[in-house]
């Protein structure tokens, strides 16, 4: 009995205590359940950032920059212009310099280019107002000066066209013959004569002034039926220009010869006579110093010349061939070589050596020719300088549909005794047997020798354009890049 109340006595004790322990964990596990709050990291060090400083650059420093900037795209426009320009893409060229303009407003380059654009796509009085507000800006300009003169000519104002360009001399401006034959058809088809610009402000003042003037009508006498005489086309240039036409001489038939002596006849001039009667015009050429032209290991001394000032075109060369029994050039039918002002192609080395002797002159010698572009044997790359300029040469068009251009169009082109489209246009014959450069012996082809062009050509490249380029071909080749033009001797002092 003792055991057994042991036993419950010894369990009554351990309920009790486990009755104390029951109402909360012990501390072991309030240990193990707690949260522990985050570990801080250690904070990391950030770099200092510096303080801003303040930009140096003003308003006017940007201003400037975007002036710049626009510069260089206006000319980048300009040449794309340009070269539109050359490969007759009219349209083309004008969104281009309208671009440059836009960009870069008064710029020379896009504003002629611009003028001459609408020139050559018959919009001569677009044309004229920019030649105009061109030539308030760049008054010593040449090509403005030409465009304006031609633009004067066109709608007849002799005084202030020759006033312009020097001189209404159709042999030193073949633009002008190209002016008159325009206007000459005009006239045969019964369509009025351009009007000046200016007269068309005039005309709507006119205009105007009528419609004001409506309500007294009824006090004017009645109109006739007659035209007028302002309203008369003229019928001839002649009378466009105010020309006073030279009275017709009569010509007096010549005496009977005595009874006994029968009448001498006057010998024939048969057709393609070596000369012409009438002195070679020399007021066309230039006239060139003598002097030394300098090569790498040689000298050459050049005698005093006269040489053209532009290269022959096909109205002075259809003189030849009506008068003198010239075959015709071959590229004469197409309409991209047709035009009395461009230079005449298709010409063989022969018959530009009978042209010259035909006219009283000659073909000039290969180092004459280089002495010309090279403004009397200087060290320049270009007949202009040595920085190139592509508005200064025709160069670089299209096989398929380009051509030269009317001779005379690049005035900034031109040496300095006023020598134009030395560089590119159409290569021109010379005198001389080709040679290869340290070659003493020409170059000889099927027992042919070969003769010698210098210039370059409007399908060529720029390595062409350079006073040093040259080539040689076949002297009765005719391709429709080659061209000539003609020297002469200088005269003594005082002779003209």
């Amino acid at each position: 009995m003792c055991i057994f109340s042991c036993l419950a006595a010894a369990l009554a004790v351990s309920g009790c205590v486990a009755a104390a322990r029951a109402p909360g964990p012990s501390p072991r596990a309030e240990r193990l359940t707690a949260v522990r709050p985050p570990r801080a990291k250690p904070a990391k060090a950030q770099a200092e950032t510096p303080a801003p400083v303040p930009s140096l650059r003003t308003p006017a420093d940007r201003s400037g920059e975007a002036d710049r900037s626009n510069k260089k795209k206006a000319i980048a426009e300009s040449e794309k212009g340009e070269r539109a320009y050359r490969n007759g893409y009219y349209i083309s060229a004008e969104r281009h310099f309208r671009e440059a303009l836009r960009l870069s407003p008064g710029g020379l380059y896009a504003m002629t280019g611009l003028g001459w654009t609408l020139y050559d796509s018959s919009r001569p009085a677009r044309a004229f107002r920019i030649f105009q507000k061109t030539r308030k800006l760049f008054p010593g300009d040449g090509s403005v000066r030409r465009g304006l003169g031609y633009l004067y000519f066109w709608y007849g104002r002799r005084a202030e066209a020759k006033n312009l360009l020097g001189s209404l001399d159709k042999k030193r401006w073949p633009e002008l013959a190209n002016i008159e034959d325009e206007l000459r058809e005009r006239i045969l088809k019964g369509l009025p004569l351009p009007r000046f610009p200016g007269d068309r402000k005039e005309a709507k003042m006119k205009s105007r002034n009528k419609k004001t003037a409506g309500f007294f009508d009824f006090l004017l006498p009645p109109p006739s039926d007659s035209k007028t005489e302002e309203s008369r086309i003229p019928e001839s240039l002649m009378e466009f220009f105010g020309i006073v036409p030279p009275k017709k001489i009569e010509k007096k038939s010549p005496p009977a010869p005595p009874p006994g002596r029968e009448a001498s006849a006057a010998p024939a001039r048969r057709a393609g006579a070596a000369f012409r009667e009438r002195p070679p015009p020399f007021r066309t050429m230039a006239e060139i110093p003598e002097g030394a032209l300098l090569h790498d290991d040689s000298a050459i001394w050049v005698r005093a010349f006269r040489i053209d000032r532009l290269e022959v075109t096909n109205a002075l060369y259809a003189a030849f061939v009506r008068e003198g029994g010239a075959p015709e050039p071959p590229f004469l039918k197409k309409p991209r070589f047709v035009g009395p002002h461009l230079p005449v192609v298709g010409v063989t080395w022969h018959e530009a050596r009978a042209y010259c002797k035909w006219v009283g002159k000659r073909l000039p010698t290969e180092a004459e020719w280089e002495f010309a572009a090279r403004s009397g044997g200087k060290e320049v790359l270009y007949p202009w300088g040595n920085k190139f300029s592509g508005r200064n040469a025709v160069f670089g068009l299209r096989p398929d549909r380009g051509g030269p251009k009317a001779v005379g169009r690049h005035p900034g082109g031109a040496s300095a005794q006023g020598v134009e489209d030395m560089s590119g246009n159409v290569w021109e014959w010379v005198e001389n047997k080709f040679r290869l450069a340290g070659d003493k012996a020409p170059v000889v082809r099927e027992k042919i020798t070969y003769r010698t062009l210098r210039g370059g050509s409007w399908v060529n490249g720029r390595w062409a354009l350079s006073v040093f380029g040259r080539t040689g071909d076949f002297p009765g080749r005719r391709l429709p890049v080659y061209g000539f033009r003609c020297a002469a001797d200088s005269p003594a002092k005082g002779v003209n």
